[in-house]
């Protein structure tokens, strides 16, 4: 006589029927292993994605820190006269300097349709790990050849360059330099014509660091036009009181030179802390973009882990009969959902799988938004860590699952007898329909109700605070004035005779002219630009965040990201020290938005009247005319004064564009949570509607009719999403309005929110539409069964 496989085998350690259990798992999958390969699927491609959401997220933040390290980033920057060579001589010596590199810079104006000038940076002894930038396209320009040059991406884009091209260059001369404000046409430096070797990326460019990389051949080719002298350097410190004491030191350097005048009053040797003064549209940027791949990541997720955990349950238990057997013939619990477990193997592979290839193949993706500009090694990058690890940690997640999945489908439960109503409804009697909705909504009370209101009520929020923000991005967008770009030229080094026959053209309906004046501002004493303007022509519009302009000599109004930075608001005082004069102290009347230049940080800016700008202004303010031009005249106005001023079109800031990049995330985000609440609201009500059946069927035969049980089930279904709209509409709309703040502040805008009116008119309407549509559903089934039928099973 053969053994009985399902007998115990009590010669285990622990008595476990290892082949009883090893049959019913063949059995399970040579009957259904379709869907159990297919819910593996389904996890590995959900899983899938939110691994990928993962390795962008981390390509993502990781892309400014790679990128400093590849470019071998200074820790301290300075531009120095060269009137003050003293600097420059001393600058190896300075305190905290372990390494550095002193180049020579020149001004060039580029041969093209439209006036441009471009700094060029170039010198020998550069240390091999110190201010590198990463060529992106082309290659780096040989040492001995003083016609090759690296230009940076920026200029690149501007002077439309690749490599391989060649452009002609016009030297400026040191006198040369301090007349951009009565002009000298031709410079009287050197003709050249430059190639363009390659392409750079670096973290910024700007001052020391110029868009155009010379040789060490072109350097000693033209010393006699030399500009200023570059000074980079690594310290052994680069904290605050590190870089207190390198400033000071350079300032008393070229403060033993005694007053500037001539060119270098226009270059005065201000240090700069790159590594420690990272750009806030870059944090900003990182912050959102991180964290709406994380929210998106997280509500995928956790949407398709439900979905694939009912898909198991509902697989589990779709035999019970088979369940009945192996019960009777003597195998525990904890085999029986040993058997499932093993079965699940299958889609437990599958699911790691699929996953781990999917999070490889987002390697091939770049770093999102703006942020793609700081990838060091642009390409593919695979994720071998997130995809190996992920995929073991999907197909866990599966076993997992399963385990919990057919533990549920194997144990017996016994309804509790009990009234539909409870109670509440038998102490009260009156309005039974109500009473008993009510009652089958929130009878049992607790985990359940308050999971299924809580998971309603943050989807609700989510989807406001999506549209909320996208609403508010896209207002930024539309609303040049917003971010104070009201203008539509810009006039560099604006002189007077151009000035006024711009006012007297009909083609101009507005003129004003920014002065500007670069000041330490604050007790950090980081340089800040601060403008005063003069409307020469009517007037452009300042987009006033708080509080008010300033009027008197002793006020200033900040731009939203100077005022975050000093933590400063209205009422306050903020220190200002102009270089080479006594500190003052100005009142703040206001939060402004307006843009000073296209060579200061967005929203760094100090706003004061033309009087306190002449205090401050001790060698001389540099000019820019803001021209918003007549309707159709933008176009010939930027045409002709393009070929004889440095003219340029207004144009979208980098702060600005960057967020447009991040207009798809808040849409595809309100998308993808209005799909989980609404998969996760009809599954809740219809799973109400199956647990429910034996208090409906009650109710029928207590004499309820059809439509009393489907206005109970409507009640029910009532009584479960208003709670969540009450708890759900204030709390995203409180999110959207501190997510928007600390995302325009960091950028440098206002940062009120646009309600979205239209939807939360709408969104209870909706909401109570769809309750009531998938309440609808329980209620035909309730009233096609009869109800002997359903208490007869009980």
């Amino acid at each position: 006589m053969s053994p009985d496989p399902t007998r115990r085998d009590t010669t285990t350690p622990a008595g476990f029927a290892w082949a009883a259990v090893r049959l019913t798992a063949r059995a399970e999958l040579r009957h259904r292993w379709r869907g159990l390969v297919g819910l593996g699927l389904l996890l590995g491609l959900v899983g899938g994605v939110v691994l990928a959401s993962a390795a962008v997220a981390v390509r993502t933040a990781t892309a400014y820190p790679r990128l400093v390290a590849a470019v071998g980033l200074d820790d301290a920057r300075v531009l120095v006269p060269v009137a003050r060579p003293a600097v420059a001589e001393a600058f190896p010596t300075l305190p905290g300097v372990v390494e550095s590199w002193v180049a020579d810079t020149w001004i060039a104006q580029v041969d093209g349709p439209a006036v441009r000038y471009v700094s060029i940076v170039g010198g020998a002894d550069r240390p091999a790990d110190l201010i590198h930038p990463v060529v992106v396209a082309g290659r780096a320009p040989r040492d001995d050849d003083p016609s090759e040059v690296l230009v940076s991406e920026p200029t690149a884009a501007d002077l439309r360059l690749a490599p391989g091209d060649t452009m002609t260059v016009h030297l400026l001369v040191p006198e040369e330099i301090g007349r951009f404000d009565v002009g000298f046409g031709v410079p009287d430096g050197a003709t050249l014509r430059l190639r363009v070797a390659g392409i750079a990326r670096a973290t910024a460019w700007g001052g020391p660091l110029s868009g155009v990389i010379a040789t060490p051949a072109f350097a000693r080719a033209h010393p006699a036009e030399v500009a200023a002298f570059a000074g980079f350097a690594r310290l052994a410190d680069a904290g605050p009181v590190a870089r207190r004491a390198f400033a000071d030191a350079v300032a008393a350097v070229h403060a033993a030179g005694g007053r500037p005048v001539g060119p270098a009053a226009y270059v005065r040797p201000e240090p700069s802390f790159p590594t420690s003064e990272v750009d806030a549209s870059v944090v900003t940027a990182r912050r959102v973009l991180v964290g709406g791949l994380a929210i998106f990541a997280a509500v995928l997720g956790l949407g398709g882990f439900l979905v694939v955990g009912q898909g198991l349950v509902r697989h589990h238990a779709v035999s019970p009969e088979n369940q009945e057997i192996e019960r009777a013939l003597g195998m525990t619990r904890r085999e029986r959902t040993a058997a499932r477990v093993a079965a699940g193997l299958v889609g437990a592979v599958v699911a790691g799988l699929v996953g781990g290839l999917i999070a490889l193949s987002a390697g091939l993706l770049e770093p999102l938004g703006s942020l793609a500009r700081f990838e060091p090694a642009p390409g593919f990058r695979p994720p071998w860590g997130i995809a190996v690890l992920g995929g073991c940690g999907l197909a866990v997640a599966f076993v997992a699952t399963t385990a919990g999945a057919a533990l549920a489908a194997v144990r017996r439960w016994r309804r509790p007898a009990s009234s539909p109503t409870g109670r509440f409804g038998t102490r009260i009697g009156r309005r039974p329909v109500l009473l008993a909705g009510l009652g089958l909504a929130w009878r049992g009370g607790g985990l359940r109700l308050a999971l299924t209101v809580t998971g309603v009520a943050i989807s609700i929020a989510g989807v406001i605070v999506a549209v909320a923000f996208g609403a508010s991005l896209q207002r930024l967008v539309d609303t040049p004035a917003r971010y104070g770009s009201a203008a539509d030229l810009s006039i560099a080094d604006a002189r007077e005779p151009d000035v006024a026959a711009l006012t007297t053209d009909p083609r101009v309906a507005a003129l004003d002219l920014v002065h500007s004046v670069s000041v330490a501002m604050g007790a950090d004493g980081i340089p800040r630009t601060v403008v005063a303007v003069e409307h020469r022509k009517g007037s452009l519009p300042i987009e006033v965040v708080t509080g008010s302009l300033p009027n008197g000599r002793s006020e200033i109004a900040l731009g939203p990201r100077t005022a975050s930075r000093l933590d400063a608001g209205v009422g306050d005082f903020v220190t200002v020290a102009p270089s080479g004069a006594a500190p003052v102290v100005l009142l703040v009347t206001g939060i402004v938005v307006v843009q000073a230049d296209t060579q200061n940080a967005f929203g760094e800016v100090g706003l004061v009247t033309g009087l306190q700008l002449q205090d401050l202004a001790a060698g001389g303010a540099a000019v820019t005319a803001e021209v918003l031009a007549a309707p159709g005249q933008a176009g010939p106005l930027l045409r002709e004064l393009s070929s004889r001023l440095e003219v340029y079109p207004s144009g979208v800031p980098d702060e600005v564009r960057n967020l447009t990049e991040l207009l798809f995330l808040p849409r595809l985000l309100a998308v993808v949570l209005t799909l989980v609440a609404g998969i996760g609201l009809v599954h809740s009500l219809l799973a109400a509607g199956r647990r429910h059946r034996h208090d409906l069927a009650v109710l029928s035969v207590l004499g309820a009719t059809p439509g009393q049980v489907r206005d109970t089930l409507a009640v029910a279904a009532a009584g479960t999403v208003l709670p969540a709209l009450v708890v759900g509409v204030p709390l995203g709309l409180g999110l959207a309005r501190v997510l928007w703040w600390e995302t325009a502040t960091g950028v440098g805008v206002g940062g009120d929110l646009a309600v979205p009116v239209g939807l939360l008119v709408a969104i209870g309407p909706a909401v109570l539409a769809a309750a009531l549509l998938a309440s609808a559903v329980p209620a035909v089934r309730a009233a096609r069964t009869p109800p002997a039928a359903v208490l007869a099973g009980e």
